[in-house]
C-alpha cells in the first residue's frame, strides 16, 4: 500500500556504533516502537504507520541518516510533526535533526504565509530597497504615551516598521491595548504606513483570544516569541486573525546551537515558521551582537526565501547589534528582500532617536548608488 511520507535528515556522531542498527531503531522506535516480535496481522494493520529508511551515509566521525515518516502520523500538527520525528530520539546522545524535505502533499495542509516579500512590500508602497525597522529601547517600565511618542520620531523619519522589544510583557492585557491605541494615534498624526509589530504575550488559553482583540482594535502586525510558545500557537495564530506576523527566535538558541543535538538553524529558524504562516523571521546577523557565522545565516535566508511549493517567500531579518555603517554590507551580502533591524543604535544616536531614525532611512535611500 503507498503512503505518503516525508524525508526526515538526521546526522550522528558514531562512536563505534552500529549506524544501519541505529537508523532501524529510529524508524521504528518513532513509529510503530517494535516490529519483529509482532504477530503477521499486526503487522498488516499497522504497517502504513511504519518509518523505513531511505539511506544512511556513514564516514569517519558523523554519519547522515535519511528516513521516511508516513504523514498520516501527524498531519498538520506541528507539534505532533516534532513529537514523532525527534521526540524520544532527542534524549538520545549526539543525534541532531538536520533537515526536513516536505513534499506538496504535506506542504498542501497548511495556509503558509498570508503575506511574504510581495504581500508587505504592497502594504507599505515599497517595490524595492530593504525595509528598515527601529525597536523600542528602552521598553520596560515605560508608559503607552512614552512608547508612542517614540513611535513618532520613527514614523516622521520614515522608518518602515517599529516593533516592541521581544522582552515586553503585560500582566494586564488593558495596557497592551492602550499601548496600541496610543501608537496608532502616532502613525495617524504622522500620516505614516509604519506598520507597528505589538508584542503578543499571555496564557496559553489566552493567547488566540489576545490577538483576535488586537485586530479587531487596528493591529496591523503582530510580534510572536514562536519558540518559547510553541509552533502550534503560530500555525494557530496565522488562521485566526489577518495581520502580518512577525516570528521572533528568544530561546531558539537553546535548541539549535549545539553541534550535536537538537536542529539546525534554518530548520529551526527557517522552514518550520515559514510553513506555519510567519511573514518575517528574526535571526542574528553575521556582523553585530550575536554574530553568527555567514553561512549559516544565509542557509536560514534561503529557508525563507527559497521556492517550496506554493508557499510565499517571506522577509530574513538578520538583527542583533545592527549599527548605520552595516547597512551596505547587509545588503550586498543578502540582497534588497531583507529587513534591516536596527535597535539599539537608533536611539544611542548623540542627537536623538529622530536623528538615529533618519541616519538609517538616509543610508538606505543612497543604497541605489552603493549596490548598483
Amino acid at each position: 500500500m503507498s503512503k505518503e511520507t516525508i524525508t526526515v535528515i538526521y546526522t550522528v556522531k558514531n562512536e563505534d556504533r552500529d549506524i544501519k542498527k541505529l537508523a532501524q531503531s529510529i524508524a521504528i522506535g518513532q513509529t510503530i516502537g517494535t516490529w519483529n516480535e509482532l504477530p503477521g496481522n499486526v503487522r498488516l494493520q499497522i504497517s502504513k504507520h511504519l518509518a523505513e529508511v531511505v539511506s544512511v551515509e556513514e564516514s569517519t566521525y558523523t554519519s547522515t541518516i535519511k528516513i521516511a515518516f508516513p504523514i498520516d502520523n501527524f498531519g498538520s500538527d506541528l507539534g505532533a510533526l516534532l513529537t514523532a520525528v525527534y521526540g524520544k530520539i532527542s534524549l538520545a546522545p549526539k543525534i541532531k535533526l538536520e533537515d526536513i524535505e516536505f513534499n506538496s502533499a504535506y506542504l498542501q495542509l497548511f495556509k503558509g504565509p498570508r503575506y511574504g516579500i510581495k504581500g508587505i512590500r504592497d502594504i507599505l508602497g515599497k517595490k524595492d530597497k530593504p525595509l528598515l525597522m527601529s525597536i523600542f529601547k528602552p521598553c520596560l517600565g515605560l508608559t503607552s504615551g512614552e512608547l508612542a511618542t517614540m513611535f513618532s520620531m520613527q514614523a516622521e523619519a520614515g522608518i518602515d516598521m517599529v516593533k516592541d522589544d521581544e522582552i515586553l510583557y503585560d500582566a494586564d492585557f488593558n495596557n497592551t491595548l492602550k499601548r496600541l491605541e496610543a501608537c496608532l494615534k502616532a502613525k495617524e498624526r504622522t500620516n505614516s504606513k509604519t506598520l507597528y509589530a505589538i508584542n503578543l504575550t499571555g496564557e496559553a488559553d489566552e493567547i488566540l483570544d489576545r490577538a483576535i482583540q488586537l485586530e479587531k482594535n487596528g493591529a496591523n502586525c503582530i510580534l510572536f516569541n514562536y519558540v518559547s510558545y510553541g509552533l502550534p500557537l503560530l500555525s494557530a495564530l496565522r488562521r485566526k486573525v489577518t495581520i502580518p506576523i512577525m516570528a521572533h527566535p528568544a530561546f531558539s538558541g537553546a535548541i539549535c546551537l549545539s553541534s550535536n543535538s537538537g536542529l539546525t538553524e534554518q530548520l529551526l529558524l527557517g522552514k518550520l515558521p515559514r510553513i506555519a504562516g510567519a511573514d518575517f523571521v528574526l535571526f542574528p546577523s553575521p556582523y553585530g551582537s550575536l554574530a553568527w557565522d555567514k553561512s549559516v545565516t544565509k542557509d536560514i535566508q534561503a529557508s525563507l526565501t527559497k521556492h517550496m511549493g506554493d508557499m510565499k517567500s517571506i522577509w530574513p531579518v538578520p538583527s542583533a547589534g545592527v549599527t548605520v555603517k552595516m547597512v551596505k554590507e547587509i545588503t550586498l551580502d543578502f540582497g534588497e528582500d531583507i529587513v534591516i533591524n536596527a535597535g539599539t543604535a537608533v536611539w544611542e544616536h548623540k542627537d536623538g532617536g529622530l536623528a538615529g531614525a533618519k541616519e538609517f532611512v538616509n543610508e538606505v535611500q543612497n543604497l541605489s548608488v552603493a549596490i548598483g
